[in-house]
């Protein structure tokens, strides 16, 4: 975030009112994907109260990373909390509430790559993420996870081959046709 005149509290407001409007949707999708469309606008609020306060700490150029890094640590945060609440329901017998599907749900490719992504760890999971779904470049997916750019970039080539390879696994085999002896392809 641009610096303000030297605590000029008006330049302030106007700085990170830009950078809302510029980088709320983003965040928004983020969190969406992530803990859901019920705690999506909790999780993005936070990650923007979180930048107000601290808005001399958000770097010039690098709003959007650090805000997704924010919004990461926030939604696991509510996804811990959410665990816990779901537990404790389960343990007095009550549902834990109801469950949102989106239709693309129904398309085997999506499941299988969701599948897929599910058996990636935490952290090759989120860099796939940030790099495909949120558009960032490796160094600023690192920053996001919060480790090195060469080390990043090493993750996300093993996380990319592995997710090949658990496609292929989990991809159904062709269907063969059996063609009868007697049947004749000739015309």
């Amino acid at each position: 975030m641009r610096e303000g005149r030297a605590g000029d509290e008006h330049s302030d407001r106007r700085d990170f009112n830009d950078m809302f409007e510029e980088h709320y949707d983003a965040v928004y999708r983020y969190a969406r994907r992530r803990v859901g469309p019920d705690q999506a606008d909790d999780v993005a609020s936070e990650a923007f109260a979180v930048a107000w306060q601290r808005r001399g700490r958000v770097p010039a150029g690098q709003e959007l990373p650090w805000l997704y890094a924010c919004a990461r640590r926030i939604g696991l945060a509510h996804m811990r909390s959410a665990r816990r609440q779901g537990l404790i329901a389960e343990s007095l017998g009550q549902e834990t509430g109801p469950r949102h599907h989106d239709d693309a749900d129904q398309f085997l490719d999506r499941a299988g790559a969701l599948a897929a992504l599910a058996r990636l760890t935490e952290v090759e999971r989120e860099l796939v993420m940030l790099v495909t779904w949120e558009g960032l470049d490796c160094r600023q997916a690192a920053k996001v996870v919060g480790c090195a750019h060469v080390t990043a970039r090493g993750r996300l080539h093993r996380a990319r081959r592995k997710l090949t390879a658990f496609m292929k696994e989990d991809a159904p085999a062709p269907a063969r046709v059996r063609v009868p002896k007697e049947v004749s392809w000739t015309t």
